[in-house]
């Protein structure tokens, strides 16, 4: 989801005896490396992605204060589906987009400082001093404490930007290596953690199978980038008919498979709703209308939507349960539907006010000057 900044494509300098003596000082041009057009479906893919975000968290929000009765079962199965694959899907396109630069190192993970690494800290530091000061209005109990341990515990939702850094410098390490060997070794780095997991126990910080599985699916967005594009209609019916009725499946009877069966099993859910969901993109592309060109819109600017979206989420619910909310379809699908267009809205007039003073970078967010 987390965009770095494409290189601008400059052109080299002349060496002709003309330019010479026009201009005598030999000037040093800094290196460039070539970037691909922006493939305007992975806008699309991530602009419906981050909206899953927004709803997924908005529906999370409410169960976790309880504000549904225990015997309400609808909200936990449509967290459980949107969970599946909504935030793979975001390491999936950050994959795609890494397979089409070609960065040395040392520059990649420079740039990854101001667009993935400072926001993380900024937005986390935020997010960890809002729940502390909030406590007092929640049914939660947040110390001062997570504030420092965000090195290793990060705060929700702000794992994805921890994850993303180091699924980017996992690529880098392998990117030489051959597409089924990159998959191999990810893939074995994911289910050695779960095994880890079942030796250790709760000592193995849960933010260290997330990121495996992250960069699972990292390596998979690098490695079906060609397949991708062949996708059409035939994969968008085939993937969603899948995704339907496997996480139909899943959700009834996860419970009752081993560690490692089930995590295998939830790779392959998560990838036919990823499929889906790029395929759909890839054909909504060619018919760009007011819904698709706005979903599209969201997409380039998802990752402030996404460190944002939480304050204007949480600070609705806190405000509808004090207004004396309570569990109705109608007030849930009420709170659902304002949340989600505040916390996507919000954001990106938030966004948009500090890009008209420069402040973009500062504020961890991406520029909006040319919108």
């Amino acid at each position: 989801m987390a965009e770095s900044p494409h290189l601008i494509m400059q052109s080299q300098a002349s060496s002709s005896p003309a330019q010479s003596l026009i201009s005598p000082v030999s000037t040093r041009v800094p290196a460039v490396y070539p970037t691909e057009a922006r493939d305007e479906s992975l806008d699309i893919a991530k602009g419906f992605g981050i909206i899953l975000v927004v709803v997924g968290h908005c529906l999370l929000g409410l169960i976790n204060s309880q504000f549904f009765l225990t015997s309400t079962t609808w909200p936990g199965a449509a967290v459980y589906t949107i969970y599946t694959f909504h935030m793979p899907l975001f390491f999936v396109v950050s994959g795609h987009l890494a397979l089409g630069k070609h960065r040395p190192a040392g520059v990649t993970i420079r740039r990854l400082i101001p667009s993935v690494v400072y926001p993380y800290f900024l937005w986390s530091i935020l997010q960890g001093l809002t729940q502390v000061y909030m406590t007092k209005y929640t049914t939660s109990h947040v110390p001062i404490g997570v504030l420092y341990k965000i090195l290793w515990v990060p705060i929700v939702p702000y794992w994805f930007l921890y994850a993303l850094f180091f699924s980017h410098v996992g690529y880098l390490a392998i990117r030489k290596l051959s597409h089924a060997l990159q998959l191999a070794i990810a893939l074995g780095a994911y289910f050695l953690t779960l095994l880890l997991i079942q030796r250790l126990g709760p000592s193995v910080p849960i933010i260290v199978p997330e990121t495996t599985r992250a960069f699972v699916f990292f390596v998979l967005g690098v490695v079906t980038v060609n397949q991708v594009k062949r996708f059409g209609w035939r994969t968008a019916l085939a993937a969603t008919a899948v995704f339907v009725a496997t996480a139909v499946v899943v959700y009834q009877s996860s419970q009752h498979w081993p560690n490692l069966v089930g995590a295998g099993v939830m790779l392959g859910v998560a990838c036919a709703g990823i499929s889906a969901t790029l395929a759909w993109s890839r054909l909504l592309a060619w018919h760009p209308g007011l819904a698709v060109k706005t979903l599209s819109f969201l997409g380039r600017y998802s990752m402030s939507i996404y460190v944002i979206h939480i304050f204007i989420t949480a600070g609705l619910r806190i405000i509808l349960k004090k207004a004396g909310a309570h569990d109705t379809v109608g007030y849930a699908v009420a709170e659902i539907a304002l949340g989600t267009a505040l916390g996507v809205a919000i954001p990106l007039g938030i966004n948009w006010a500090v890009s008209r003073f420069a402040l973009d970078r500062w504020f961890g967010l991406q520029s909006m000057k040319a919108v």
